[in-house]
């Protein structure tokens, strides 16, 4: 089943050349995931009663035409497949007929008493009427996103209370503005791929390091804990 929905960008969601950004792109794409979640009462105001959560752990996204501020924005999700702990979700924005961006990201269960992955089962899944013949990505399932070497520079980042969410750790899409304080280019990247590996609670100190390679930036945002997240950008 696709699920679809209409948005607008506001003046928040804009750059300087009236375009809206990858954080306002990867957020609808975030609520159109959720309201699809709500519609088979597996959402928000169900955790309770379902004992289980979803949890994001890799974005994939490609701008193909970066939408216009004020440009009606219709946005399609399904669930495209899934494995024994894995599902996959996938994205596509249009405006006045064409397509604007794709995206594919990749989901858990989490069990909210043990705080453990939990199985995902078959009837789970029915509950989505999954499209696995639709893949905008031609990727059936993403390969691990790995370190470089090395890296060539690093700064500290102070976590706000403002990256909090209500899960009381840094929301996934609030690790752009962590990875964008250490990028040079004036220009968002178009590809943006995110792997996330560790939460980061408020207060936590960590360090966004930097490495150019092939054309892409990689970026991993890490703390005395270890690495919570692996990001790629393309250009």
């Amino acid at each position: 089943m696709i699920v679809k929905h209409t948005y607008e960008s506001g003046l928040s969601d804009i750059n300087n050349e009236k375009r809206v950004k990858n954080k306002a792109l990867l957020t609808i794409l975030e609520n159109i995931a959720g309201l699809h979640a709500d519609s088979v009462k597996n959402g928000l105001y169900d955790i309770i009663d379902t004992g289980f959560t979803w949890v994001l752990l890799e974005w994939k996204m490609i701008v193909l035409d970066r939408p216009k501020y004020g440009e009606k924005l219709e946005v399609h999700t399904w669930a495209r497949n899934s494995t024994k702990f894995y599902c996959y979700r996938d994205f596509e924005i249009y405006a006045n007929g064409v397509k604007k961006v794709i995206a594919s990201s990749k989901w858990m269960v989490v069990d909210i008493k043990a705080l453990r992955p939990m199985r995902i089962t078959d009837e789970l899944i029915a509950k989505y009427n999954a499209e696995p013949d639709k893949n905008v990505l031609g990727i059936e399932e993403f390969e691990k996103m790995k370190e470089r070497p090395s890296y060539d520079g690093e700064i500290d980042f102070a976590v706000r209370k403002a990256d909090i969410d209500i899960n009381g750790h840094v929301h996934n899409i609030n690790y752009l503005d962590m990875a964008y304080e250490i990028l040079n280019e004036e220009k968002e990247p178009d590809q943006v791929f995110i792997f996330y590996k560790k939460e980061i609670k408020y207060g936590d100190g960590v360090k966004v390091a930097m490495t150019a390679e092939d054309g892409s930036r990689f970026i991993k945002i890490y703390g005395e804990s270890g690495v919570n997240a692996l990001i790629e950008f393309k250009f």
